[in-house]
């Protein structure tokens, strides 16, 4: 599979991007580490988890933010993102508007609101709130009275861009022309029956044209955990493969647990 495009050297204080299956992605530069939408547990949805977590929450190794795209329940996880914060309680829980009074109800502070287009600091990072297609729910009689993001994370070398949960629409052309995007991280599962999931879930033809708008390696994700939707589980990453090579767009796809960084790939879903 193609490396990913910009020339950046990967020394000892480089970034470092490991997928820890569904949407959560662990984001290291040097001793600092974020991660996103943490899912640890055995059921989302009361679906089971297909393939373990490549590791528990207790032996993450370090964590400076925990970045929660929106409040569904296979991304939002209070069990695992409780567990993270008992380790690491000043770790800031950064959310989308209109989720941090509830979040604070259920977890405490810090918990940090960021707007579609705002940013913070975290460490060496820089978190930048993206649009994103979506909508969100945690009880059936709230729904969308929360919002729903994607995050760039400006690492000192890369931008590492999280789509979170999100249909395939114009705000990547929006991302592309605001934020600087190496690597990608995009959803390529749970997308069938097509008519009822296009408008909240990218397939893989979205993630690939949403990679090429992008200029970005693409690392899919959101595929193979837990089974949301009705395509064969090992369908989203061979067709992304094959699609991806056809456009000749750069990308990678990993086992979960698989690592990408500028000087290695570990855990490639498939060895060539």
């Amino acid at each position: 599979m193609a490396r990913c495009r910009r020339p950046y050297g990967q020394g000892p204080d480089g970034t470092r991007v490991t997928w820890l299956g569904h949407a959560t992605n662990y984001v290291e530069h040097g001793p600092h580490a974020l991660i996103t939408d943490p899912t640890f547990g055995t059921l989302a949805f009361r679906k089971k988890r297909l393939a373990p977590a490549p590791v528990p929450a207790a032996k993450i190794p370090r964590l400076d933010g925990i970045l929660i795209s929106h409040n569904h329940f296979d991304h939002c996880d209070l069990d695992s993102i409780r567990a993270l914060r008992r380790r690491f309680p000043d770790a800031p829980i950064v959310v989308p508007q209109g989720l941090a009074v509830w979040m604070r109800s259920k977890l405490g502070a810090p918990v940090v609101e960021l707007p579609w287009w705002e940013s913070l600091e975290i460490g060496p990072f820089r978190v930048h709130a993206t649009p994103a297609q979506h909508w969100s729910t945690r009880a059936g009689f709230d729904i969308c009275q929360s919002h729903w993001m994607g995050v760039l994370i400006k690492t000192p070398s890369h931008g590492v861009f999280f789509a979170g949960d999100t249909g395939f629409g114009p705000h990547f052309e929006a991302i592309a022309q605001r934020l600087q995007v190496d690597v990608a991280l995009l959803p390529v599962g749970a997308y069938a029956p097509r008519w009822f999931m296009r408008d909240q879930h990218m397939n893989p033809e979205d993630a690939v044209a949403a990679a090429e708008i992008l200029g970005a390696c693409l690392l899919p994700i959101h595929w193979g955990t837990y089974g949301l939707a009705d395509e064969p589980h090992d369908e989203p990453p061979r067709w992304t493969d094959a699609l991806a090579r056809e456009a000749g767009i750069s990308h990678v796809l990993l086992r979960p647990g698989g690592a990408w960084s500028e000087a290695e790939i570990v855990g490639r879903w498939r060895h060539e």
